[in-house]
């Protein structure tokens, strides 16, 4: 509590004091007896008599001029003239928030305000009582409720609240109670701790490295408008929010600024309990209050489905006095620009591989990590973090350690990376544990070969496109595609799960029936979110029996041929924009259309094994530590049963349990048993299995 505000606003209520002596004095000229104890009850011939004889709307003791009042007389340091100064507040509306807040600090006021009002049970400022007090001409008492509407400063910044008196329904708008925000009542006593109801959203962004993590050419333009006395609101683009928050941060540095940032996903998140209209203008007061430049994040969630900002959003950040930072994933552009403020965009690109190892480098030393430069390498290369997902990371990996009792190893940098590269991609993906590794592919060698250079592709991106000026000559992203093309059971799947291993990256399966949408524009808006949000987990992306969402464009006959084209050439730039792997997988390679094979950097055939492979396929099934009968004959197998190696995996596992309920030794008769399920499974009738 600050002692010091309480005797500068006990000097203040000498003011109210003044103006309630005025008027009980005007209020007992006028022979009104509160103490009557049938007041209210019983209406007499000379109560009506009376009146009648009154003026329309001249108020509660007739009219009259005021006793000559000056303008408020507030000191600097009176925290009732910060109010003042940060919402533009007039010398009436000090006046009315000063009546209103005096039965906060006093109860007496209850009971003064009760006689006044000539009814004891009102013993709160009303309307129609804080017209009275501050005028006496009709003029001056609407002057008054002009100054206690929905758009005038008291009630547009939360300083008061309007409230009806529930105990009397479809009261009169006189009679509602002007109450002060309890979160101003804390301010003007000297307590500045944020409004409990949004505490979790609004936050000062205190001690950010000023590390400026763009192009000084980027943000020259923006400090040279600071420097000029000049207020541009900035929009800042991309997934980098360390940067975002650094960049701020040194700009403000420069004026003197405090910072304050305002989550906006989590002022969505109190909806319903508190709409986004009033949690909105509670943080947006904590930023009036803090006279801070502003932080805006998680921009998406204060628009609407048009993306037009909602309510007042906008037009109320067009009105702040002072630096204004908005944080969006996109690009954004409002309806209505400001006339008077300018609105810069800076794009914030997730950092290059440069800017990343220095940064990951750093955060290993800041830890004291025993780890050399190749670590810092690897990671900044496979995946393309912004400085926040590195610094939890870097965090995590320490957790990891600490939990196994060791020092941090490169294997406690992988496993939190991963865990950090989980997408939010609900039903529409599911993550794959890469278990393969190269010696598990049985393939020829020319597809071996094509799978080595698709991982080696992808560890020197940055060197061919960036080093080598590739990027800016042939090439604008990193990312590879390619498709796999053959049978169900050639080995696609697992060779998507061997490059995601060799790589050390996260791999998620693309849930086709939850991507493809018979509705218009919900198939582009479900592959939107995952290429989103793989962009900065670096993820593979493996799109299983792709034929069905990258088939042939066709003829537009009717409305639904055109949009089915149009989702086809979507899907395409999807593709060529992403920096990730992207790993198409078809049985009917026939089915695809020719733009999506020629654009791809890798097309993979899988053949369906031959008589030699498939002796491989079975040798591989069959662990050394499987009780396998010297009768069974794998050449034999390969020879007499055409399967796939899917195919043989679940004939081999299927034979290893026949075996276990029967003996525990897999012979010849346990394998035929299990190929014959694995053909009537395919459809396909075995005559003679001896």
């Amino acid at each position: 509590m600050n002692f010091e505000s309480l005797r500068m606003l006990q000097a203040a209520l000498a003011r109210a004091d003044d103006i309630l002596r005025e008027a009980v004095t005007r209020a007992r000229s006028t022979g009104s007896d509160p103490t009557d104890a049938l007041r209210g009850l019983v209406i007499t011939d000379d109560d009506i008599a009376k009146e009648l004889t009154r003026t329309p709307l001249s108020g509660l003791w007739g009219e009259g001029d005021l006793i000559a009042r000056d303008a408020p007389d507030v000191p600097d340091d009176n925290p009732l003239y910060d109010l003042a100064l940060i919402f533009g507040l007039s010398a009436l509306d000090l006046d009315i928030l000063l009546m209103s807040l005096a039965p906060e600090l006093d109860r007496r006021y209850e009971r003064l305000y009760g006689y006044l009002q000539d009814d004891v049970s009102l013993r709160r400022m009303t309307v129609n009582l804080a017209m009275n007090l501050l005028g006496a001409t009709l003029e001056q008492r609407f002057a008054v409720w002009q100054r206690t509407i929905p758009g005038a400063p008291l009630r547009r910044f939360g300083l008061i609240d309007v409230q009806a008196d529930n105990t009397r329904p479809n009261s009169p708008v006189l009679a509602a109670t002007l109450r002060v925000d309890s979160r101003i009542v804390g301010f003007v006593l000297g307590e500045n701790t944020p409004d409990e109801r949004i505490k979790r959203a609004v936050t000062s962004i205190e001690d950010e490295m000023p590390e400026i993590c763009v192009h000084d050419d980027v943000i020259q333009p923006i400090r040279s408008a600071l420097n000029a006395g000049e207020c541009p609101m900035m929009l800042f683009i991309g997934l980098d929010e360390v940067a975002k928050r650094q960049t701020a941060a040194a700009l403000c540095q420069d004026s003197g600024l405090p910072l304050l940032h305002i989550d906006a996903a989590a002022l969505a998140a109190l909806e319903p309990n508190l709409p986004l209209s009033v949690s909105w203008r509670l943080a947006l007061r904590e930023a009036y209050l803090a006279r801070a430049a502003l932080v805006v994040s998680g921009w998406k969630h204060l628009l609407d489905e048009q993306d037009n900002a909602r309510g007042d959003v906008w037009t109320s950040l067009r009105d702040y006095g002072l630096p204004v930072f908005i944080s969006a994933l996109e690009t954004w552009e409002p309806r209505e620009l400001a006339r008077d403020r300018r609105l810069l965009r800076v794009k914030f690109d997730i950092p290059d591989y440069p800017a990343r190892r220095t940064y990951l480098q750093r955060l290993l030393d800041d830890h004291r990590v025993p780890l050399d430069a190749s670590a810092a390498d690897e990671i900044s290369t496979k995946y393309r973090f912004t400085r926040a997902q590195m610094a939890r990371v870097v965090q995590t990996a320490l957790d990891f350690a600490l939990s196994h009792g060791r020092p941090v190893a490169l294997e406690d940098l992988y496993a939190a990376a991963h865990a950090h590269s989980s997408l939010r991609l609900g039903h529409l993906a599911k993550r794959i544990e890469p278990r393969y590794g190269w010696d598990d592919l049985i393939l020829p060698p020319d597809q071996l070969q094509q799978l080595r250079e698709m991982t080696d592709r992808a560890r020197q991106a940055y060197l061919v496109h960036e080093e080598w000026g590739f990027g800016r000559k042939v090439a604008p992203n990193q990312g590879v595609s390619a498709l796999f093309a053959g049978e169900s059971g050639t080995g696609k799947t697992m060779s998507a799960e061997v490059i995601a291993r060799e790589l050390g990256l996260v791999m998620y399966q693309i849930d086709l029936s939850a991507v493809v949408s018979k509705y218009i524009g919900e198939t582009e808006k479900n592959l939107s979110v995952i290429f989103a949000e793989a962009q900065s987990s670096n993820a593979i992306l493996f799109f299983d029996e792709a034929d069905a969402l990258f088939g042939k464009r066709s003829e537009v006959k009717d409305a639904h041929d055109r949009y089915a084209n149009i989702e086809t050439a979507y899907l395409l730039q999807q593709i060529d924009n992403y920096d990730g792997i992207a790993i198409l997988a078809t049985n009917l390679r026939q089915n695809l259309d020719e733009a999506f094979t020629r654009r791809l950097d890798f097309v993979v055939d899988f053949p369906f094994p031959d008589v030699e492979y498939r002796t491989r396929l079975w040798a591989a099934h069959f662990p050394e530590e499987a009780p396998l009968s010297s009768e069974v004959n794998l050449g034999e197998l390969a020879e007499r049963y055409r399967l796939s190696g899917g195919n043989i995996r679940n004939a081999a596992l299927a034979s290893a349990y026949l075996a276990a309920a029967d003996g525990g030794m897999i012979t010849m008769r346990h394998v035929r048993q299990a190929v014959r399920r694995e053909h009537q499974k395919m459809g396909r009738l075995l005559d003679n299995l001896n």
